[in-house]
């Protein structure tokens, strides 16, 4: 992720995870009882620990848990999603800490193609000034066409804070394990991105552009009807970074997700 600008900050860490725990089983609880009093509503809380947090290519963390709740109500679906590390001894932005707070509206054109605008507030409480971004806003629009069981997207993101825009192109494809009730999900993907202001004005403008480009292959099993646990492998490179940046990340993730 472009770095990002911030200010001091006012929360020790081990409070700031308990707000955050207790706000993201709030949320879960909140959006339940909704989901329950109208068929309408569904619900998804994902709970992942990753061996490392890759972002756009970039490190953020090392070993994070990370989780997650999302409401979806038709074509439209808001959530909170927060990743907080193990190990604080790296010194990118996210180390203390990352909350991300986002909304979107994704519709179905048609059986094959599905487009997507999407807002996302990201806040790093631990973030230190005058370097490091506390906060940014960043707006998403993307498309999605599923063709003989691959799914090829790409997607335009734009955050007014740092003045950065990122373009990215994916693929996926999904194999069934009928056997063992799972699927193997295979992505691989390539972006770049742009940054006119990676200060966020507080310490003068810092320009930074580079390239990111990875993969994923993650094994997906059906827990029950509305509960999947998920183990993958990821992989994520990145070049035109000054010397000294961290690549070529190798990863794991493992985690449960429950539905509503």
């Amino acid at each position: 992720m472009p770095c990002r600008n911030g200010e001091p900050n006012k929360l020790q860490p081990k409070n700031t995870m308990k707000k955050i725990v207790i706000l993201a089983v709030a949320l879960a609880t909140a959006l339940g009882v909704q989901a329950q009093e109208k068929k309408s509503y569904s619900v998804t809380t994902d709970f992942t620990f990753t061996s490392e947090y890759v972002f756009r290519g970039l490190k953020q963390q090392n070993n994070a848990f990370q989780s997650s709740a999302e409401l979806t109500a038709g074509d439209i679906y808001a959530g909170l999603w927060t990743s907080q590390a193990i190990d604080h001894k790296d010194s990118t932005v996210a180390k203390g800490g990352e909350i991300d707070v986002y909304g979107g509206y994704k519709h179905k054109v048609s059986d094959a193609l599905t487009v997507e605008g999407v807002g996302t507030y990201y806040l790093y409480p631990s973030a230190r000034a005058p370097f490091e971004p506390r906060h940014s806003y960043e707006l998403g629009v993307g498309a999605t066409y599923n063709i003989r069981g691959f799914s090829p997207s790409l997607y335009y993101y734009y955050d007014i804070v740092l003045e950065s825009q990122t373009l990215q192109g994916s693929v996926g494809y999904s194999y069934p394990l009928k056997e063992l009730g799972a699927s193997l999900d295979l992505n691989a993907f390539v972006g770049t991105v742009e940054t006119k202001d990676a200060n966020g004005s507080h310490s003068g403008k810092y320009t930074e552009a580079y390239n990111f480009y990875g993969a994923d292959a993650s094994v997906v099993y059906n827990l029950a009807e509305n509960a999947k646990a998920t183990v993958g492998v990821h992989y994520a490179d990145n070049w035109n970074l000054p010397s000294g940046t961290p690549n070529n990340k190798l990863y794991w993730t493992a985690g449960i997700s429950v539905g509503f």
